[in-house]
């Protein structure tokens, strides 16, 4: 499974090339941009948000653009945060463990997480749920996505470049019930087929919670 170094390892290595192939990625995702402008929407003035798992910033900088002001960028690579502050000057990124979340408890009023759980195992996932429940102020919007399924994909590649890590699918069954489990209400919860010839080939879930 992945370790914290195998996973910093692959991100720093190709965050200069997973930026230019997932920068404008959202101008072709229908469904991401309904989502993430309705969140914008729903918590600009609800205090700060963390967009965990940033990358490069994408996804940031869309809720920035769309009236999320008081937002962070939050990734566990800095190479990653690097490259998000180049292509978002405008906007905060700071390096973070969603395992061991820096901030203390209630002071974020949401958070955003696409895909930054997918090297997880079930039990990390389970801890990342304690952490964001205990950093998000109550009734707090949470909003994340994932790959849908029971396999374990193993890549030794990315980029061409050499890597050793994991891509871990979940049920969204399993996942609804351990956000019960860790003090969220689910609000929302789809899923959708992937994009053909630009995602890889698994349907992906969005969950939308809220602190209880």
């Amino acid at each position: 499974m992945n370790s914290q170094e195998k996973i910093l390892h692959c991100y720093n290595l190709v965050a200069d090339d997973y930026a230019v192939e997932r920068w404008d990625e959202l101008n072709k995702k229908h469904v991401d941009r309904l989502l993430l402008k309705e969140f914008a929407s729903a918590n600009k003035d609800k205090g700060l948000c963390a967009d965990f798992g940033c990358g490069p910033g994408q996804t940031t900088k869309f809720l920035y653009d769309n009236g999320l002001k008081d937002i962070v960028g939050i990734d566990l690579s800095p190479a990653m945060v690097g490259v998000a502050g180049k292509l978002s000057p405008q906007i905060k990124f700071e390096t973070g463990d969603l395992l061991n979340i820096a901030y203390p408890p209630g002071y974020l009023g949401s958070v955003l997480a696409f895909y930054a759980i997918v090297h997880f195992t079930i039990d990390e996932v389970r801890k990342c749920f304690e952490e964001i429940n205990r950093v998000l102020k109550t009734g707090g919007d949470f909003l994340f996505s994932f790959h849908v399924g029971d396999e374990v994909v193993h890549f030794d590649n990315a980029h061409d470049k050499e890597v050793d890590i994991d891509l871990i699918f979940f049920k969204t069954s399993e996942i609804i019930a351990l956000l019960d489990e860790t003090g969220f209400n689910v609000i929302d919860a789809i899923e959708r087929h992937p994009h053909k010839d630009m995602e890889y080939p698994t349907r992906r879930a969005y969950i939308w919670t809220g602190k209880k």
